[in-house]
């Protein structure tokens, strides 16, 4: 009688001394778990509770032991919500005491290229141009798919066109012409000034009077906006550029018909380089 209860008293410490362990460290498919959890596979994965979360801080699910859930829960969220910075994605999510953080990079960006070249004129009265003209883009509307700040990347570029022809020889005409661009977005215009400098040379003596033309003498330059946007909602986009009268070019910076000559200005597509906008997001 007395073996038979140390021998029960053997095999119930082994298992209390094996439940012990279980609750320490738990192995799936190992029989040495390196950690609290550890999961032993090569083809499959592990499914994590599945909710809807309305937006960031509402805890939708419930601690079994009352009040609220504890910082690390972890949920695979399948909603897409429009609440602003509070908005959520499809994906994984964790608590961190006051709201859900999501476990994914957000990535969105779009690029917009100039797709017609523009030749430009002057806003001169005596010319036929007035105002702004529309430099073209395949499409010109954004749609985010996230809430938040994004930056909005404006590229261009400007050439001048001929200047007047040199009133005798070895004389050289050098003469700037410009204008401003506008960029619209999101209700807000943006404006910045790109000039150009073009020329014109006439040297009888040391050339032979062979007249030499400098002209789309192409000046780039960028300008960077940040905008909040939402996620979802159609934002379309303007860009225009205005040139100012040019005198000391041809037609005052247009087309001329006595004397015939062109001085409008360049904005056309010169191999890789267009106009550009790109729209990438930063952050919430």
């Amino acid at each position: 009688m007395k073996k038979v209860l140390i021998y029960n008293y053997l095999i119930v410490s082994v298992f209390l001394f094996s439940v012990s362990f279980m609750i320490g460290q738990v192995g799936i498919n190992t029989t040495t778990p390196n950690g609290a959890l550890d999961v032993n596979t090569t083809d499959r994965g592990i499914v994590f509770p599945v909710v809807s979360l309305p937006d960031l801080t509402t805890q939708t699910i419930v601690n079994p032991n009352g009040g609220s859930i504890v910082a690390g829960t972890t949920v695979f969220n399948t909603n897409t919500t429009v609440n602003g910075t509070n908005s959520v994605y499809p994906g994984i999510y964790f608590w961190n005491g006051t709201m859900w953080v999501a476990q994914r990079e957000k990535k969105d960006n779009k690029l917009f290229l100039q797709n017609a070249n523009l030749r430009t004129g002057s806003d001169d009265f005596t010319n036929g141009v007035f105002g702004d003209q529309s430099i073209s883009f395949t499409t010109s509307t954004f749609t985010p798919i996230y809430s938040g700040l994004y930056r909005v990347s404006i590229t261009v570029h400007y050439g001048g066109g001929n200047t007047d022809l040199p009133s005798s020889p070895q004389f050289t005409n050098f003469a700037k012409e410009g204008g401003v661009f506008d960029f619209t977005f999101n209700g807000i215009e943006t404006s910045f000034a790109v000039n150009s400098y073009s020329g014109s040379n006439d040297d009888n003596l040391f050339d032979g009077g062979s007249l030499k033309r400098y002209t789309n003498s192409m000046n780039q330059t960028n300008y960077d906006i940040e905008e909040t946007l939402v996620a979802g909602t159609n934002y379309p986009f303007t860009l225009t550029f205005n040139q100012a009268d040019a005198q000391g070019f041809e037609g005052n910076g247009d087309i001329s018909i006595s004397p015939a000559g062109d001085g409008r200005g360049y904005i056309t597509i010169n191999g890789s380089v267009k106009c550009a906008v790109e729209i990438n997001y930063i952050g919430e």
